[in-house]
């Protein structure tokens, strides 16, 4: 009986440990709600899914084996050990702070274990995805009917208005979502070209991603974009609401009338100069210096060969803002906007003026060289790109956590803005303006050699 007894205990015993380590396996199991970053949740739907974290890496503690994330305001401690599966690092010492990172972990004894760290490079676009300047070109020759696409320019309307590529539909990424019913075909198997400003703008590989989550098949991103098929030479146009825009911010543009001088007397745009009898070759010396003037040619409808030939001139003479009116002097009629008779001006007049918030290059060069302490410059560059090489004395925050971020700005400060181009800088100037806060942008061209860190350029 005494043995019977003890075989019980001995089984209960045993029982109650299967049942206890039972208990503890499914706690670290258990499914617990994912939180996100909303940055990342642009492009993901980490927050509903479970045990994933995804967010800004902030530091690791390689003596603790600790990792630390930043999920909008708030931070987790996350642990790993050599179990962990990291990728696209080689250690965590790679790990530029900022960038992004999800991981999928367990939690364990009131801590919170990695299963996986995965750092997300930045916004690189698959292979098969991305078009060339010469595969978009023979599809805007066919046009958009017969080469059975829609070419999307992810930029801000304003920029498309004042130059984008010929059958482009502006598509502002930051209005993807209003717009996506308007302007998206129904047909999902017809191919979508987005494309920005160049493979340091976002916007078109976020476009891409937008439009790949409604189900569309045939995505593809022009990703060296607007400089890429400027540089390739081919043509640009422009629109009636960027001559509008360009005057109604006192903006000064060139504006050339290419067709015959009876035919300009009897009605052109205000503002037009009219070619000499000696034609626009003998004008080069009469145009500025300053090689980004918007110069906008046109002609009766845009269409004709002798206007394209006028445009590869200009731009051959390095002038980086040249376009050709799309729909040409039709195009002003059409709009109903006023039309000025007679002779048109003979001589071109330009003098630069910068846009409400825009710093001179010059300006900023000199804070750059001898930074000033009532001058702030934010970089707002993906983390991965401010971790390649940055410009000395910056803060780098992200234009898509800016919002997010305002707390870490100074108020007693001027803000001055730069990213690559002028393009996320201006958003980002906007956004601290409607904040309140005393900021500034640059529109430049900066790039740094990839061969020799800290070595950059500042243009125009």
């Amino acid at each position: 009986m005494k043995t019977n007894i003890r075989y019980g205990i001995f089984l209960t015993m045993v029982l109650s440990g299967l049942l206890i380590a039972a208990f503890f396996a499914a706690i670290a199991d258990e499914a617990i709600p994912g939180k996100s970053d909303q940055s990342c949740l642009k492009c993901h739907n980490y927050d509903k899914t479970p045990n994933v974290l995804a967010g800004k890496f902030v530091n690791v503690a390689l003596k603790s084996k600790s990792v630390q994330i930043k999920i909008n305001n708030d931070s987790e401690i996350v642990f790993f050990d050599d179990s962990t599966v990291l990728k696209n690092a080689e250690n965590y010492k790679e790990i530029p702070p900022q960038e992004s990172i999800k991981i999928v972990y367990a939690k364990k004894n009131g801590k919170l274990f990695a299963k996986e760290i995965e750092v997300k490079k930045g916004l690189s676009v698959p292979p098969e995805q991305l078009m060339t300047a010469e595969q978009l070109a023979s599809l805007v020759a066919k046009g958009p009917e017969q080469g059975k696409y829609i070419l999307l320019d992810s930029r801000p309307k304003e920029m498309y208005n004042q130059g984008h590529i010929p059958t482009a539909v502006a598509m502002p990424f930051f209005a993807f979502d209003k717009l996506q019913e308007k302007i998206l075909p129904k047909d999902k198997d017809i191919t979508q070209i987005y494309y920005c400003g160049g493979f340091s703008c976002t916007l078109s590989p976020l476009s891409a991603k937008k439009a790949e989550k409604l189900g569309y098949k045939d995505v593809k991103v022009f990703h060296a974009g607007i400089p890429e098929w400027r540089k390739a030479g081919h043509i640009v146009v422009s629109n009636v609401e960027g001559i509008l825009d360009y005057k109604k911010q006192e903006q000064p543009f060139i504006l050339i009338d290419l067709r015959p001088k009876n035919v300009i007397e009897q009605g052109h745009i205000p503002g037009a100069v009219a070619l000499p009898d000696t034609g626009l070759a003998s004008m080069q010396s009469s145009f500025p210096n300053y090689k980004a003037a918007p110069i906008i040619l046109y002609d009766e409808d845009g269409k004709a060969v002798s206007t394209q030939e006028a445009y590869k001139l200009v731009a051959g003479w390095g002038y980086k803002q040249v376009t050709i009116l799309d729909g040409g002097f039709k195009s002003w009629l059409k709009s109903g906007e006023n039309v000025a008779k007679g002779a048109a001006a003979s001589k071109i007049e330009y003098v630069r003026k910068l846009l409400p918030g825009e710093v001179d290059v010059e300006v900023f060069k000199s804070l750059v060289n001898k930074p000033s302490p009532d001058t702030l410059i934010l970089d707002v560059r993906l983390a991965s790109e401010a971790a390649a090489d940055a410009l000395p004395n910056t803060k780098n925050i992200p234009l898509d956590e800016l919002e997010q971020r305002l707390n870490e700005l100074p108020k007693d400060k001027k803000i001055v803005v730069h990213c690559a181009t002028g393009t996320r800088a201006e958003m980002a100037y906007n956004i601290l303006k409607k904040a309140g806060l005393n900021a500034g942008y640059v529109k430049a061209n900066i790039q740094f050699d990839p061969d020799k860190k800290g070595s950059y350029t500042i243009s125009d």
